[in-house]
């Protein structure tokens, strides 16, 4: 298997809140050291008016879109 490497897209399997149970979800890798990683998670679905400011927004009419690998742009099709 290869190695994560840093800004990579890779299938996560995330902890749901209450740690019963587990998702696979999109995460880009920001950063790898020997067998360390920093994640960054990616999600298609938020709740309406709790848009935190720590979040990041990314919209398919953005020029840099397709770099991305990320086929649609979810933060439209759910408001």
């Amino acid at each position: 298997m290869t190695k994560p490497q840093a800004l990579e897209i890779w299938l996560v399997r995330f902890p749901f809140s209450d740690l019963t149970s587990t998702k696979l979800r999109s995460a880009l890798v920001m950063a790898a050291h020997r067998k360390e990683f920093i994640i960054l998670g990616i999600f298609s679905k938020i709740p309406v008016n709790e848009l935190h400011e720590t979040w990041v927004l990314l919209a398919d009419n953005h020029p840099e879109f397709a770099q991305t690998r990320i086929e649609k742009d979810f933060f439209n099709q759910n408001r």
